[in-house]
């Protein structure tokens, strides 16, 4: 390969489009700055910091740099390189026409060349030298290991790794080589592991490209594992690192409390695996059922379980009360589908209060470990009946099912009258017996400490813990 000609043809380049740069800001147009957030630990305040918008500024000066005599030479050199596509999809760039493949990656390259300047577009080794060597062991030489990193919060692993197939892997932060320079990954003390995503085995079998289906593959791990246990959450920041470049962070629709303490074994493997691909499957997408999974999602993002009370009433809403809330009927629904007879008068009063909780959380009232524990309860119960739902245990109308639970005893039996046109799938599969399992009873436990208010600050932390801190969950494999 004619790596001289390269690199002294993009030297070249570079350094007419430093000055083509420089003239611009000189003449008065102005790199544009985003305001990034960098989290520190969990009590310590956010620390916010300005970025040039160096790539969006070359874009719109790009004509004056495809103008410069050196250009077309650099275009040659480049057209030779066979991995340029591979070099643009690590970037998430994508290219349609192959002919426009060539100015792409000459455009991605400066920008590389130059990123983090504002005013001073200076041509220095330190910036070309890295941007070259990622250039042509990734293109050139066909370097091209992609590994997409993020952090689940909230959830902690003993063994070296869990595989969940198709080049997803769950591993402890400590066995990573390299950490991505992120204060989250190495300040925060939640339990967490890295999740770990090979885009090459996504590219041939999405529409996107393979980081961009990545990315998603990893909000839908996210999804999946949020119905498996609570408190688990990816921090806000991704990581994508070829081989032979530096780290590169790409934004991420994570964010949550991450505050769960959840154990997975390796025996838990096949079970895990399972449970992912069963909501890859069979996730709601549409109808109520599809707007009460997104209403759910959006609850478990918020910072606090108490600001994510209201997300999951209105899920449940949507699935038990479709009279509207003059009704008043969810309370007793939600009873008949999560508790037995003689336990439903008791789960009736504790919704009853979530719903007058959601009132006293809007008033800014003062609000304490019992109704944290309330709120955990009402997002359990929620999670429950969706991971049901999914499993094909609850199906039909949801209403209707609780109202002939309530009101035909035969019911609980699975007997359910004609009237309601509902059935409910009995089975002993993977499904049945892992969603069988019964929720934490810690919150029975505060709730039962508390006695019947929730609006004042508990005495003392269960356990030795902090007021309202989730349960330590720890899930073995049923075999």
């Amino acid at each position: 390969m004619r790596s001289g000609q390269l690199h002294q043809s993009l030297h070249a380049f570079a350094a007419e489009a430093a000055q083509a740069l420089t003239a611009a800001t000189v003449a008065g147009a102005e790199v544009g700055f985003e305001v990034v957030e960098e989290r520190a630990r969990t009590h310590r305040p956010a620390l916010y910091c300005y970025r040039p918008l160096t790539r969006q500024f070359v874009e719109r000066h790009w004509a004056a740099l495809r103008a410069q005599p050196s250009a077309d030479t650099a275009l040659a050199e480049l057209s030779l390189i066979p991995g340029l596509r591979s070099y643009l999809e690590s970037h998430r760039l994508e290219v349609d026409e192959d002919a426009d493949l060539v100015e792409a990656a000459l455009r991605c390259f400066t920008a590389r060349v130059f990123d983090g300047s504002d005013k001073n577009f200076l041509l220095v080794p330190e910036r070309f030298e890295p941007a070259y060597r990622e250039l042509f062991e990734n293109a050139v030489e066909q370097r091209n290991e992609i590994a997409l990193l993020g952090l689940l919060r909230g959830v902690s692993t003993m063994a070296k790794e869990i595989s969940l197939g198709e080049g997803i892997l769950l591993a402890p932060l400590e066995r990573l080589g390299r950490v991505p320079p992120d204060p989250s990954w190495v300040r925060d003390e939640r339990p967490a592991l890295v999740v770990a995503i090979d885009p090459g085995d996504l590219a041939d079998e999405t529409g996107a490209g393979g980081v961009e289906a990545a990315l998603q593959g990893m909000l839908a791990l996210q999804s999946a594992l949020r119905l498996y246990a609570g408190g688990i959450s990816l921090a806000p920041l991704a990581w994508i690192h070829v081989d032979g470049s530096e780290w590169r962070a790409l934004p991420l629709n994570g964010g949550g409390r991450g505050d769960g303490k959840v154990v997975l074994v390796e025996e838990q493997a096949d079970e895990l695996r399972e449970f992912c691909a069963t909501v890859a499957r069979r996730r709601p997408t549409e109808g109520a059922l599809g707007w009460a999974l997104r209403r759910f999602e959006l609850g478990c993002a918020r910072e606090s379980r108490l600001e994510g009370l209201s997300d999951h009433l209105l899920a449940l809403r949507a699935l038990l009360e479709p009279e509207g809330v003059g009704s008043g009927r969810l309370a007793g629904r939600l009873a008949a589908l999560c508790a037995d007879g003689a336990e439903r008068p008791e789960v009736t009063k504790r919704v009853m209060r979530a719903l007058q909780l959601e009132q006293a959380v809007i008033a800014g009232s003062d609000l304490g470990a019992a109704a944290l524990a309330l709120a955990a309860e009402i997002e359990d119960r929620l999670r429950a009946i969706l991971r049901d739902v999914i499993a094909g245990q609850l199906r039909g109308d949801l209403a209707a099912l609780a109202d002939a639970r309530i009101y035909v005893p035969e019911a609980d039996a699975g007997v359910a009258p004609g009237d309601f046109h509902v059935t409910r799938a009995h089975t002993g599969s993977f499904a049945a017996d892992l969603f069988a399992t019964p929720q934490p009873a810690v919150h029975a436990e505060l709730a039962s400490q508390a006695g019947d208010s929730i609006f004042t600050h508990s005495g003392t932390p269960h356990d030795g813990g902090q007021a309202g801190e989730p349960p330590t969950t720890e899930l073995h494999a049923r075999r």
